[in-house]
């Protein structure tokens, strides 16, 4: 059976995944890597240089995510090092460099890079709208889910329910305009789909 390995060690990542393929014929594995971040300004690079190297660790078809968020008040900080940012930030920091900000505006960019073994990754790129909120909250793995207001959301990313954030991420451009790739790969039609982590 032909499967794609999922290079995170977020299960809310996976999940979402999961769900979004749970149409499909895909088998789908969690693989628990943390490939090197090239430091860029494309989030498209960083996700590339990723699953190439994820790729080349497993031998197999590789699929990474990784993420960018744009601040309009800050000039899109801190825009693709958003990961390398939150070494020093916290969910606090963000929320003092937005003080006296009337535009709260932000912009979460998604991208999902996809590679097989001797080929070249394609990459998937989505984006959600929201907003900086003025009060943190607690919980959540990043400072961003502490400060991110989704679209169609009234509160951050990590005061949302587990559940509905899964619908929310599995409905994501990048998931949907890759499965829409996947099934029109002659070789995986006939897969089937495995919860696996």
């Amino acid at each position: 059976m032909k499967t794609i390995a999922y290079a995170t060690g977020n299960v809310l990542k996976f999940e979402s995944a999961v769900k979004a393929f749970r149409h499909t014929s895909i088998e789908l594995v969690q693989v628990k890597l943390d490939p090197p971040e090239i430091q860029s300004e494309s989030v498209e690079a960083v996700a590339k240089y990723a699953a190439k190297w994820a790729c080349e660790q497993l031998g197999k078809p590789v699929m990474v995510t990784d993420a960018g968020l744009h601040i309009e008040a800050l000039n899109g900080f801190p825009g693709p090092f958003v990961k390398f940012v939150n070494g020093w930030f916290t969910e606090y920091n963000y929320v003092n460099l937005m003080k006296g900000q009337t535009n709260r505006k932000a912009q979460l960019m998604d991208c999902l890079a996809f590679c097989r073994p001797g080929e070249v990754p394609v990459v998937f790129t989505g984006y959600y709208e929201g907003y900086i909120t003025e009060q943190p909250c607690g919980g959540g793995r990043t400072p961003m889910d502490r400060i991110f207001v989704p679209e169609g959301f009234d509160k951050p990313i990590a005061m949302i329910p587990e559940d509905e954030m899964t619908a929310y991420w599995s409905r994501g451009a990048i998931l949907s305009q890759f499965v829409t790739y996947i099934r029109a790969q002659k070789d995986m039609a006939d897969c089937k789909v495995v919860y696996k982590s």
